[in-house]
């Protein structure tokens, strides 16, 4: 598929009545701006992925994603990003709480940061409908996350979220929570890769059947938010490309390469990190770039994830965010 400016990823558990409502829309804002849009049927039993395929059927630069098995808001986004071919990648609920209208905003705010994120406090935003257990239950898990985490954000869960490619692949690659906790395990690691992140301002409404229990999320929230740190040590491995072939090298690989992978200086020649790929898929692009550029040294690994998140890593995460 070729790559569209903009991916649209929406994470849909039992949402065939909602979708019935909202893909029209979603759809005509796709449509228009020329986006990519994947939903990913959270394995739904209501006939979700059945209505995301009845009515995306003829568009353009559209899939539905379906999870054998019901994993979570975060593993479902996670599957959408790691399918989106956009040059900047946006997920967004499913309900439509927050109003498409703020979509072009929220795409702007990456002129000049790597993640941009809808913030439902941040002077200019409106709010409307919201209970008072559910919005005493945002504050007091956005309280508990800037403390555990050293987050100085304003809306954490805001389901409206931008995201430069690179950093996108990267951040949900790394990540291992599931569940609802998910953007603040994805905005801590953002804060220790050193992330530009923005907060911008939405208009959102509350919808009628929220997926959030307020008597039994919280808690998994909680747990969630304070094993985050402890779950990194037992993250994923990250393939990696390293080429030996002096300055020139980082310009062959990114004219080899696609242009949202993380392609870098490094050290004598150059690195591309390949969050979301298979060592097969990353020998074969070796093979390739041996055929196509016999003078370059090139070879593919596997590390741990890790290596970017502890202070030995400190020059790739400052290269990788340069």
């Amino acid at each position: 598929m070729q790559a569209s400016a903009l991916s649209v990823v929406v994470p849909a558990y039992n949402e065939a009545r909602r979708l019935e409502q909202s893909l029209p829309a979603l759809i005509g804002v796709a449509v228009d701006a020329a986006a990519e849009l994947i939903v990913v049927d959270d394995g739904s039993d209501d006939g979700t992925a059945e209505v995301a395929v009845g009515h995306l059927a003829g568009v353009p630069n559209a899939q539905v994603v379906r999870l054998a098995l019901n994993s979570g808001k975060g593993a479902a986004v996670r599957a959408g990003i790691s399918r989106a071919r956009g040059r900047s990648i946006v997920f967004m609920d499913a309900d439509l709480a927050t109003d498409l209208a703020d979509l072009p905003a929220l795409v702007d705010a990456l002129e000049s940061a790597d993640i941009a994120i809808g913030s439902r406090v941040t002077p200019g935003s409106r709010v409307e409908g919201a209970s008072l257990a559910r919005a005493g239950m945002g504050r007091t898990f956005n309280r508990l996350a800037r403390v555990v985490t050293g987050l100085d954000l304003g809306d954490t869960q805001c389901g409206f979220k931008a995201f430069r490619a690179s950093a996108a692949q990267l951040l949900f690659h790394l990540s291992v929570v599931d569940g609802f906790a998910f953007d603040v395990e994805i905005l801590a690691l953002a804060r220790r890769m050193g992330y530009r992140v923005a907060e911008v301002p939405v208009h959102w409404r509350a919808v009628a059947g929220s997926r959030v229990d307020v008597l039994r999320d919280p808690a998994r929230m909680v747990r969630d938010v304070v094993l985050t740190q402890a779950r990194w040590r037992r993250t994923r491995i990250l393939t990696v490309l390293r080429a030996l072939e002096g300055p020139e090298a980082v310009d062959v690989l990114r004219a080899n390469m696609r242009s949202t992978d993380n392609v870098v200086p490094w050290r004598d020649g150059a690195l591309a990190v390949l969050p979301c790929t298979r060592a097969r898929t990353a020998s074969s692009v070796v093979s390739r770039l041996r055929r196509q550029e016999p003078a370059l040294r090139i070879e593919a690994r596997t590390v741990p994830a890790t290596a970017l998140l502890e202070p030995a890593g400190d020059d790739l995460r400052h290269a990788l965010t340069a």
